[in-house]
């Protein structure tokens, strides 16, 4: 009878535990991150009685996930990828929405400025044409530079954008790392603490989507790295990153950390894989650097040939003439970590053979080494020197090198980014346009006909100033079609891997409700084998009795 009724609580147990489980799952079909859990039981062990064996009910053996490593890695790393090409693309397609929206066509506004040089060159004695020259030159230079403040503000956000990821990084390493500790405390019992797993293999998720993460288990412990090395988390113990300034150029930002020897470190681009992080990154260096020197470069070859062209003629007075515009100058920067006091200087020298790049100058076993970053080509510039000191001539400048480098003393030349900032007109009046050839022509308008003739030349890399913004325009819409179609592709494996892994982890209400049905019939019924025993137990007493 003992036996009857130890079987029958055994039931009961398993099927209150049963229970609890399912309307565990129930409650938790909406939370993200939560992987549905299944009791498991088995027979318990058997007592003989004569010949034969009887079993002593069930055995709960505990609870486990429905969890599937596999498919949960592949799922990190899709999603990871999809983060990093939907981050780029929001950033590039704020560009391409910018060059696209009525009255930001810098071609409309060019031909327009070409149109008044045709006027003056209709009508160079009539001050009125002068005017409305140089009023519209100065409605183009402020054109341009709307362009590049807009280009100065994507950068100070990708700034933010950094300071924000590495924020929101630490926060969740050391989430993780506490969670590491807890579980590592109640693994210790035998049994895994089901809810805090999940936990932290959601935190770990978010985390992989900002950037890409390997994860290996060490004793319970989640140990969490970037996939080049560095490791994020170690047990209880995380990494703190931190947004440092690059050494090339401190106004840029980039992630790093603080090492107790060697101060701030920061870490290249090719340490982020994927993650939104690595895509602002990305952004950064082949977007929004090559849309800034490409405008720098249009900016640069139409100002020095408008000047060059100014300086050939004379204005109303007789005068020669003067600049018609200004332009920003080449910016050098030298690197923080170079261990002499070197500097560079750089200047133009040919505007029409410069290239839409920056480069990286370095001194190397006793000489001199310039990358083109635009495309990574390493160049030999042609060396000469003068007024003492040595000149690296490349593309279209005149790089100076003031002081004795050190061995691998390196520097970065961005001989474009402030062209468009420093853009404006020069000239004060309409009488200042040098539209004559020769002094004292009142209606010389030959000059003005060369400038005219600035139009159709190839001034920009061998480009008209059309097929230059032409060119600009199509790369912005390019990357953001490119881009977008990463994006959906991306999703849709994303999608597809989301479905496996719900199929797995996920909670099936159907599926539950069933089983919620099961498992009460399944009480109910060892409540009747309780009963059923009580009775033939009362049963006995009276034949006693």
């Amino acid at each position: 009878m003992s036996g009857l009724i130890n079987s029958a609580m055994s039931g009961l147990n398993a099927a209150q535990s049963a229970l609890m489980i399912t309307s565990l799952n129930i409650s938790n079909y909406t939370v993200t991150g939560y992987n549905r859990q299944l009791l498991l039981m088995s027979q318990a062990g058997s007592t003989q009685s004569g010949n034969a064996w009887y079993g002593n009910g069930v055995r709960v053996d505990g609870v486990q996930r429905q969890y599937d490593e596999l498919i949960s890695r592949q799922l990190m790393e899709a999603s990871a990828k999809n983060s990093a090409a939907n981050s780029q693309f929001t950033q590039i397609s704020g560009i391409d929405n910018m060059l696209t929206m009525d009255g930001n066509d810098l071609s409309d506004a060019l031909q327009q400025f070409f149109k008044n040089i045709q006027n003056v060159v209709d009508n160079a004695e009539d001050p009125a044409a002068r005017q409305a020259l140089l009023s519209n030159a100065k409605s183009l230079a402020g054109q341009i530079r709307t362009f590049q403040q807009y280009l100065d503000n994507q950068q100070a956000s990708v700034n933010n954008q950094i300071k924000d990821s590495v924020s929101a990084i630490n926060k969740y390493t050391s989430q993780i790392a506490a969670l590491n500790e807890q579980i590592a405390k109640l693994s210790a019992t035998g049994q895994a603490p089901n809810n805090l797993l999940d936990q932290r293999d959601q935190l770990v998720s978010e985390l992989n989507n900002i950037t890409a993460v390997n994860v290996s288990m060490q004793d319970n412990s989640m140990v969490v790295s970037l996939p080049n090395g560095l490791t994020l988390v170690n047990g209880n113990q995380s990494t703190e990153m931190k947004a440092v300034p690059s050494a090339e150029d401190p106004g840029r930002l980039i992630p790093g950390y603080t090492d107790k020897l060697a101060g701030d470190i920061g870490l290249p681009d090719k340490m982020f894989t994927s993650g939104s992080l690595s895509g602002v990154l990305a952004f950064r260096r082949e977007d929004l650097d090559s849309v800034q020197n490409r405008l720098g470069q249009l900016t640069i070859a139409f100002a020095s040939q408008m000047n060059i062209v100014q300086h050939q003629g004379y204005d109303s007075n007789g005068d020669p003439g003067t600049d018609f515009f200004t332009m920003g100058q080449p910016e050098t920067y030298r690197n923080s970590n170079n261990t002499s006091d070197t500097m560079l200087d750089a200047a133009f020298t040919d505007s029409s053979a410069l290239k839409a790049s920056d480069y990286r100058v370095s001194w190397e076993q006793g000489r001199w080494t310039v990358t083109r970053l635009s495309d990574n080509q390493v160049l030999t510039p042609e060396v000469t020197s003068a007024d003492g000191k040595t000149h690296l001539n490349i593309d279209g400048l005149d790089i100076t090198v003031n002081g004795d480098p050190a061995e691998k003393d390196s520097f970065l030349v961005r001989p474009l980014a402030d062209a468009a900032r420093g853009f404006d007109v020069a000239i004060t009046d309409g009488s200042q346009i040098a539209a004559a050839a020769e002094p004292g022509g009142a209606s010389d308008n030959r000059n003005a006909q060369a400038m005219l003739a600035l139009q159709d030349s190839p001034i920009v890399g061998g480009s008209t100033l059309t097929e230059a913004y032409g060119s600009l325009v199509s790369f912005v819409g390019n990357e953001t079609s490119s881009l977008e179609g990463r994006c959906q592709t991306g999703q849709q494996v994303v999608d597809q891997l989301t479905q496996r892994q719900q199929s797995v982890s996920g909670v099936n209400l159907d599926e539950e409700y069933s089983l919620l049905t099961q498992y009460q019939q399944y009480y109910m019924a060892n409540t009747q084998v309780l009963q059923t025993a009580g009775e033939l137990f009362d049963a006995i007493i009276n034949i006693t009795n």
